[in-house]
């Protein structure tokens, strides 16, 4: 079931309202000036509405990151990677000697 309630409202009873949504199965559209703004929706129904779960990318966006690392990886070959620990040492000991 879907119901609409007006923003002050959803704010006083917020928490009662994420419970209803989270455990009652119901749909909340908050409405500012009787226009809907925003909607409280369950885990599971944002989960089918997005098509994934939260957190958790899909095998296309997981496909794309692949790609992209393999293009990433592709470009910084040949380059000499310095050591990051030793560089932040001398950077250090350097700042360090400057300040006398």
């Amino acid at each position: 079931m879907t119901k609409g309630i007006p923003l002050g409202e959803a704010k006083a009873r917020l928490s009662s309202l994420v419970n209803a949504v989270a455990y009652g199965g119901e749909r909340v559209v908050i409405e500012s000036r009787g226009r809907p703004k925003a909607a409280l929706v369950s885990v599971g129904d944002l989960e089918r509405l997005e098509g994934v779960k939260p957190g958790r990318p899909s095998k296309s966006q997981r496909r794309l990151a692949l790609a992209q690392a393999g293009r990433l990886r592709k470009a910084l070959e040949g380059l000499r990677l310095t050591d990051s620990l030793g560089d932040l040492r001398r950077l250090r000991d350097e700042r360090l000697r400057a300040r006398g």
